[in-house]
Order: structure tokens, then sequence, then C-alpha cells
């Protein structure tokens, strides 16, 4: 849902900070990567935390879902035109969904700890 601010926002409030203050309020703002001063005030006054995500690790799960479906898709191929499975294939895609296995494991470990944290 957007805003727009003329339409939603007409009531305008002011704060006055030090220097050291406002350095650390720059320095929050990089650290949650908002670039928009009033949005990162008014997402702190409101909810009181902002929550970035290193995607990272979905990224890295995605990536191994991707190397499973293709070792899944060329057994599938090979097993079409041969008829038969091969020990190998079946090793190597054992192997795939062990590692997706043990990474969905750590994806979920770091939403607990999201969701711990949003608890608070």
């Amino acid at each position: 849902m957007k805003f727009h601010m003329s339409i939603k926002r007409k009531i305008e409030v002011k704060m006055r900070l030090t220097e050291d203050e406002l350095d650390i309020l720059h320095q929050r703002m990089d650290d949650a990567g908002i670039k928009n001063r009033e949005a990162y005030l008014r997402k702190m006054a409101l909810t009181g935390y902002i929550l970035r995500l290193d995607m990272s690790e979905v990224r890295t799960t995605l990536r191994l879902i991707s190397n499973a479906v293709s070792s899944i898709n060329q057994i599938a191929k090979r097993t079409n035109e041969t008829r038969s499975i091969y020990t190998q294939d079946m090793i190597q895609l054992r192997e795939d969904l062990g590692n997706l296995r043990a990474q969905v494991s750590d994806v979920m470990k770091v939403f607990s700890k999201v969701r711990q944290f949003m608890e608070l």
C-alpha cells in the first residue's frame, strides 16, 4: 500500500538533536539501509525497531533447491532414455538433498531468532 504524503500525512512532528545525536542517527540509518530520514524516524517511532534481513541464506537455499531439481531432472531424463537408474545419480541426489535439508535447517534457525526478536 503506497501513501501519498499530501493525502495521508498532514501532521508534522519536529525534534531537535545535538551534532553527536545526529551522527548516531545517520549511522543507524546507514546500518538499517534507509536513506530517507523521515521514513526512518517514522518507522522507529511507530514500531520501535527496523529489521534488516541478510538474504544470503535464502539465496543459498534456493541454489541448493535448484541443484536438487536439476539432479532429479537429469535422473528422469536418463531413466527414460535407458530404462535404468544409476547408483551414482542416486548418490548425488541424496547428497544434494542432504545439503538442502541442512541449509533449510540453518534458515529456520535464523527465522527463529527473528521471531524471538519480534516478540521482545
